[in-house]
C-alpha cells in the first residue's frame, strides 16, 4: 500500500517551498531559523498541531487555550509547530501576533490533502527527538506531561509513551479509554490510546514513513499497529495531562473508521503474524472485541506481543490478579466464540 507523499518527499517540500512564519509575523524559509530566538538549540519534544480555518469553526478560544497550555510546558526544551493547511480566516495573522512565547513556535502554512499529510509535514520539519501530535482543540491540562514523558521514555529506553487522557465531557473514572493499561489485553483489536498522549521517537516515525494517507479516519491506529510489527516498545506515564475534545473528525466520520481500522487490521494479522482472515472475520474481531475460536492461537500470540512490548504498567499483587482475570475470562469468551 503506497504512502504518497513519503516523509523523505515532504522534507523536500519543506526545504524548498514551504513558508515559515515566526511569532512576530517575520517570513522565512524553513532552512532558515534566524527569526526564531532559540533555534539552534536542542529540541526535546515537537508539539505538532494540525489546523484549517480554526477560526472561521468559532475554535479561537479553545485554540488560544492549546497554544498556552504547550507554551506552560516545564523541565523540558521544546517547539510547537502548527501546521496548517492555508487557512483563509486570518489564522495566520491571528498566530502571528502572538507573543511572549517561551517555546518556539514555527507556522507552516501550505494546502494539503487532509489531517494525516499535514501531520507527516510535522514529522518532515520536527526537529525534537520525540514528537507529540496535539489537536488544535484539545490541549495539555498539566505542565509536567512533556518532561515526566520523555524522562519516562529515557529510563525505560522506549520508543514511545501512552498516558491516560481526560476527555473534554467525561472523566477517567467513566471512560475505560482513559486509562489504558486497563484495557492492554484487548490491544490490537480495540483503540485504547489517545494520541494527545504519545511521544513518539522522531527517527521511528520517520523509519516507518510516517501516516498513511490512504487512510482517511484512522491512520492513527494503523501507524500504531505498523510501530508495534516495526519492534518498537511502549511504555506507560503514569500522569493524566492531557484532555481531548470530543466530536472531532474520527468521530463524525466512525462508520468510515471502522472500515478503515478493519482494513489496517486484517493486514497486520497477515503481514506479522502471518494469519489471513476474511474481511468478514476481521469486522467480527474488531466490532466484538473478542477471537473466534478458530483464531484462539491468534489471540495467545496477540497477549505474548503485548507483554512484550508494553512495559512501565503499574503493578501490585491486586493489579497482577486482575490482569490475570481478565486474561483468564477473555481467553474463555474467545474459546466459545465461533462464526
Amino acid at each position: 500500500m503506497q504512502r504518497i507523499p513519503s516523509i523523505e518527499e515532504l522534507s523536500e517540500v519543506v526545504e524548498n517551498t514551504a513558508r515559515c512564519v515566526a511569532p512576530h509575523g517575520t517570513l522565512c524559509c524553513p532552512t532558515q531559523h534566524a527569526v526564531l530566538p532559540h533555534a539552534a538549540r536542542r529540541v526535546d519534544v515537537s508539539v505538532v498541531t494540525v489546523c484549517y480555518n480554526p477560526l472561521e469553526a468559532g475554535r479561537r478560544e479553545v485554540f488560544r487555550k492549546n497554544l498556552d497550555s504547550v507554551q506552560a510546558q516545564e523541565g523540558v526544551s521544546l517547539e510547537h509547530l502548527i501546521i496548517d493547511g492555508a487557512s483563509t480566516d486570518g489564522t495566520l495573522e491571528w498566530l502571528s501576533a502572538y507573543q511572549g512565547t517561551r517555546h518556539d513556535i514555527r507556522i507552516l502554512s501550505q494546502p494539503d490533502s487532509g489531517i494525516y499529510e499535514a501531520m507527516n509535514r510535522g514529522i518532515a520539519l520536527a526537529r525534537g527527538k520525540y514528537v507529540i501530535f496535539l489537536n488544535s482543540d484539545d490541549y495539555f491540562h498539566d505542565p509536567r506531561g512533556m518532561a515526566v514523558s520523555a524522562s519516562r521514555l529515557e529510563e525505560l529506553g522506549c520508543e514511545f509513551s501512552f498516558a491516560p487522557v481526560r476527555f473534554s465531557d467525561s472523566s477517567v473514572r467513566h471512560n475505560p479509554q482513559l486509562a489504558p493499561q486497563r484495557r492492554l489485553y484487548r490491544f490490537i483489536i480495540s483503540w485504547c490510546f489517545s494520541h494527545q498522549t504519545m511521544l513518539t521517537s522522531r527517527s521511528l516515525l520517520r523509519r516507518i514513513d510516517g501516516f498513511d494517507t490512504f487512510y482517511r479516519s484512522a491512520a492513527d491506529y494503523d501507524l500504531l499497529l505498523r510501530m508495534i510489527a516495526a519492534g518498537a516498545k511502549g511504555c506507560f506515564v503514569p500522569l493524566t495531562f492531557a484532555t481531548f475534545s470530543t466530536g472531532g473528525f474520527s468521530e463524525q466520520n466512525y462508520d468510515c473508521a471502522t472500515g478503515e481500522c478493519i482494513l489496517s487490521l486484517q493486514g497486520f494479522f497477515r503481514d506479522f503474524f502471518h494469519v489471513t482472515m476474511s474481511h468478514s472475520e476481521a469486522e467480527y474481531v474488531f466490532t466484538h472485541r473478542v477471537f473466534p475460536r478458530k483464531y484462539i492461537d491468534l489471540y495467545k500470540s496477540t497477549q505474548k506481543l503485548i507483554r512484550e512490548r508494553f512495559i512501565g504498567i503499574p503493578d501490585s499483587p491486586v493489579a497482577w490478579l486482575l490482569r490475570r482475570f481478565n486474561y483468564i475470562k477473555y481467553y474463555l469468551k474467545c474459546l466459545f466464540t465461533s462464526i
